[in-house]
């Protein structure tokens, strides 16, 4: 501990050089990830080459569109049951 008290100079002093400090052992652990992530990808990246030598599959017909509407009002009206709300359900007819 310090026991006298230090001038403006060395307490700046001071301040900088543990600013430098912090900001080198950031980027030494900035640099390390950088290097780890390109190793970690570069052996990612060789199963998956051998993976896109096997035939492909043939693709699944997509499913037909559906209209998600009455879904989404279903589940509207669950979680309004859930919270205690009265949930007020209109008909699109009557409001025009």
């Amino acid at each position: 501990m310090i026991h006298d008290s230090m001038s403006m100079g060395t307490a700046g002093i001071v301040c900088i050089v543990s600013m430098l400090i912090v900001f080198a052992v950031l980027l030494i652990l900035y640099a390390a990830t950088m290097i780890m992530g390109t190793v970690v990808g570069k052996a990612v990246k060789k199963p998956a080459a051998a993976k896109a030598a096997a035939p492909k599959a043939v693709a699944a017909p997509a499913a037909p569109k559906q209209d998600d509407g009455e879904l989404m009002a279903v589940i509207a009206a669950a979680i309004a049951a859930i919270e205690g709300r009265n949930p007020m359900v209109r008909n699109r007819e009557d409001l025009d």
